[in-house]
This record gives structure tokens, C-alpha cells and sequence, in this order.
């Protein structure tokens, strides 16, 4: 995990489109590290990366022709996806995305949100569109919040608990006894001991009954898929089978009424 000395409250990985982005979104990565670092946030500003990245090695697949699309890719796979997936899953504590028309058009941005998801990252989205249903459901569900202006970003961060979005020793994120909720990003003290082993994800009370009608209420969907394709598989598998002609069908039923002999006997119907 990268530290920095002079920001002890945590690496923020500054996520947003680029390739679709004017000058690569260099420009609110900027003007928000330049806040973070006030709030003493160590901002983790890929574009200033690539940049100087580019300066000192060349640009990596922008002058590929599409005839070198093998190389591209291999070159994208390398330098871009393993190495921004790194800097996330190991020297982040938290994501803030801009999410705007350059984030659609692109595919950074989503993926990068999902790895932080399945790692317990906190993911806090700016919402250029305003209106909540702009951002996709599933994008909404992997954010710890989500704001609509870059003020009350500033203020949630600015009132957070030192270095909480840290993980402790026991890969809790807590600051003295208070702790982060990893669903609505809500900041809740705990009584008398703190956690002594990993909780992931760690849920607020509210959320934790969120949570609680989430499961017991509805039956699990991956469950029923499950129970879905077995079914419908038994019955195409049935229905793959040749139907039995009226003779085949008659002989099956005199076949099981017909007498069966047992140690030199017959079993069947009793006469008078």
C-alpha cells in the first residue's frame, strides 16, 4: 500500500472517463487533488500518470492502426487494466468517480467501480446528470454514496473520522471506535470493544436490517436460476425424447398388468 507522509488520511483513486474525457480528464483530477490534499488525502490521479507515463515511455496503442489490433489490445491489457486494477485493489482506500457522458462511452470507469466493489472499496460517485436514474442501477449499488455536487463531497470528507477509509489491523475500516458503513457510507460508534477480526462488509444498524429483509424476505434469485435451468432442462429433455406411438403405449399397459412370476409362481390377479 502507498503511503504518504504528509496525507495520513488515506490513497483516493481518482476514477472518470479519459479516453472519451477532454484532455483526458486532467482537469477535475486536478482541481480535486489540489482539495484532497487540503482534507490530508494522498489523490491517486491516474491521468497525471499516464501523462508522464507517455512522456518518459511513448504512447502505449493511440497511433496502432487497426490492422495492429493485437498489439493494441495486448499493450491495453498490460499497461492499462492490470496496472489501474493494481493501483486499486492495492494501494487504494477509496474511489471517487466523475461520472458524466465521457464515463458511458467509455469502459474503464464501470470496471474499475466493479473491482472496488468486490474488494470492499469504498466507491463515492459525483453525479454530473443530477437525477439518480441516470446512473445505472447496478453502478448505483456498488457506490457507498452517491453526490450530486462536489461541495458536499468535500464536506463529507472533511468530516470523516481520521484516516477511516484505513483499514486496521484486522481489515476493519475504523478509527478510534467508529466505523464506516460500507452501504450508505455512514459513520457509526461501537460500544465497549472494537471488532477483532475482519467484518466485510460492515453494516450500520439501519443497514443492517436493510440487509436482513434483503435476504429473508425474497427468495434468493441466484437460487431460483438454478432451480429455472434444471427444470426447463428436464422438460426439453423430455420433449427431445420420440413420443411413444398408441401400440407402444397399449403394450406398456398390458406389460404392467400382465402376471409376474415369483419362485415358479404367479403374482397377478386372484381368481375365484
Amino acid at each position: 500500500m502507498l503511503k504518504h507522509p504528509l496525507y495520513p488520511n488515506g490513497n483516493i483513486y481518482l476514477s472518470g472517463g479519459m479516453q472519451f474525457a477532454q484532455g483526458l480528464g486532467a482537469g477535475w483530477r486536478q482541481l480535486c487533488s489540489e482539495r484532497l490534499k487540503d482534507l490530508g488525502f494522498f489523490p491517486l490521479d491516474i491521468a497525471e500518470l499516464d501523462i508522464a507515463y507517455s512522456e518518459a515511455h511513448g504512447h502505449l496503442y493511440r497511433f496502432l492502426s487497426d490492422d495492429e489490433l493485437l498489439q493494441r489490445k495486448s499493450n491495453i491489457r498490460k499497461h492499462f487494466i492490470e496496472t489501474d486494477i493494481n493501483l486499486i485493489r492495492n494501494d487504494s482506500d477509496a474511489l471517487i468517480v466523475l461520472y458524466d457522458e465521457s464515463v458511458r462511452l467509455g469502459a474503464g470507469t464501470t470496471s474499475e467501480i466493479h473491482e472496488a466493489f468486490m474488494h470492499d472499496i469504498p466507491v463515492f460517485l459525483i453525479n454530473s446528470f443530477k437525477e439518480l436514474n441516470q446512473v445505472p442501477g447496478w453502478m448505483q449499488a456498488e457506490t457507498t454514496m452517491i453526490f450530486n455536487e462536489w461541495d458536499a463531497l468535500y464536506k463529507y470528507f472533511a468530516e470523516l473520522p481520521p484516516a477511516i477509509l484505513k483499514r486496521d489491523v484486522y481489515g476493519n475500516r475504523r478509527s478510534g471506535m467508529h466505523y464506516l458503513c460500507s452501504l450508505c457510507g455512514t459513520v457509526e460508534e461501537k460500544h465497549k470493544t472494537h471488532y477483532v477480526s475482519k467484518v466485510s462488509p460492515l453494516y450500520c444498524k439501519s443497514c443492517v436490517e436493510l440487509v436482513k429483509a434483503t435476504h429473508e424476505t425474497h427468495y434468493d434469485r441466484y437460487r431460483f436460476f438454478l432451480d429455472y435451468f434444471e427444470k426447463t432442462s428436464v422438460q426439453e429433455w423430455l420433449n427431445s425424447r420420440p413420443q411413444p406411438t398408441s401400440e407402444e403405449l397399449f403394450a406398456a399397459i398390458r406389460a404392467r398388468k400382465a402376471p409376474i412370476k415369483v419362485k415358479g409362481k404367479s403374482k397377478g390377479k386372484k381368481t375365484k
